[in-house]
């Protein structure tokens, strides 16, 4: 029983750090482009201070209600469980990047 525990945490843990980079890779698309975007006032900084820890919020939160959610619906830990979960929530990183 503790390994499952600890095979769960550690998943949800790598999950959360995926969320995390997508919603990173996500920000830094055209972040460039938004800064340069000030007109005749200079760059634009709340893209880095506001847009880059939102979106990261953004992958991560995703990423993880795509890995809990099933979970109250599934109560066997069974490898079809987990690669369901998985499943879900590389369609959601695809969708929110």
């Amino acid at each position: 029983m503790i390994v499952r525990e600890r095979v769960e945490a550690l998943s949800g843990t790598g999950i959360a750090l995926a969320g995390g980079f997508v919603g990173l890779l996500g920000w830094a698309a055209d972040a460039e482009l938004r800064a340069r975007a000030g007109f005749e006032a200079g760059p634009d900084w709340s893209v880095l201070y506001a847009e880059l820890p939102l979106t990261v919020l953004a992958g991560l939160l995703i990423a993880l209600s795509a890995w809990l959610l099933p979970r109250r619906w599934m109560t066997g830990a069974s490898f079809a469980g987990y690669t369901g979960r998985a499943a879900l929530v590389a369609v959601a990183l695809v969708g929110s990047g």
